[in-house]
């Protein structure tokens, strides 16, 4: 994951940031010809698949995450994040992004700075929700509260959530998006698409950012959070 931070010097006169105009996008298939993917449009494939429905969760999380960003698949995390927030709100003392990835800052034409842990990939094929920071008894919250405190927030730069999910998710909420905006973190949303023919293939849509607010103000450009992806089956 990165963002170009563009800088242009001038002797005597020190940096200047240039600042770069963004539209807030909806969410958006690879092409015309595809589907948005609904959660009981990916039950039905998943069970002419032969899996079951306990297990859809999963394989569209595995599926997501190996292929939203083409020759860069993003690992399944197994680590545990502390947030006091989560703790306070609902006696749950940690979040488990389903991926986490550092942050790469590229200064044009300098060099770039990695910060770790800084960009999380949350999977949810889910209906009826909007993924409000209450959701999963704040899960989504504890998110925003362990990105506030990462190594990214701490060097000033902005740390990011991306959501991968089901097209039953039409936008993210505002509340959520607020939160996360309020705290300088970039929130962006990919969904799932069906391609027909042939029956059961798949690609997550391109990340759309929806709070562009956080880094107009700095004069930063972000890059690279992911899709289209590749096409394929859960």
């Amino acid at each position: 994951m990165n963002y170009i931070r563009k800088i242009a010097l001038f002797i005597g006169v020190g940096a200047t940031v240039s600042m770069t105009p963004f539209a807030v996008q909806a969410q958006t298939c690879a092409n015309s010809s595809q589907t948005p993917l609904t959660k009981s449009r990916l039950d039905q494939i998943a069970i002419n698949q032969g899996i079951s429905l306990p297990q859809v969760g999963v394989k569209f999380e595995r599926f997501a995450l190996s292929t939203l960003k083409p020759g860069d698949p993003i690992a399944s995390n197994r680590r545990l994040f502390p947030s006091p927030l989560r703790q306070i709100k609902a006696g749950i003392g940690n979040v488990q992004p389903d991926g986490v990835v550092a942050l790469v800052v590229n200064l044009i034409p300098f060099f770039s700075f990695t910060y770790p842990d800084s960009v999380f990939y949350e999977s949810k094929a889910v209906q009826r929700t909007l993924l409000p920071p209450s959701y999963e008894r704040y899960q989504i919250l504890g998110f925003l509260d362990v990105l506030a405190k990462s190594a990214a927030t701490a060097n000033n730069e902005n740390p990011a959530i991306v959501f991968l999910t089901t097209s039953d998710v039409r936008t993210i909420s505002p509340k959520t998006i607020a939160e996360a905006s309020r705290r300088g973190i970039g929130v962006w949303h990919s969904i799932g698409c069906e391609i027909v023919p042939p029956f059961g293939n798949l690609q997550m849509g391109k990340a759309e950012l929806l709070n562009p607010i956080v880094y107009i103000l700095p004069g930063r450009v972000p890059t690279g959070y992911g899709g289209p992806g590749n096409a394929g089956r859960i």
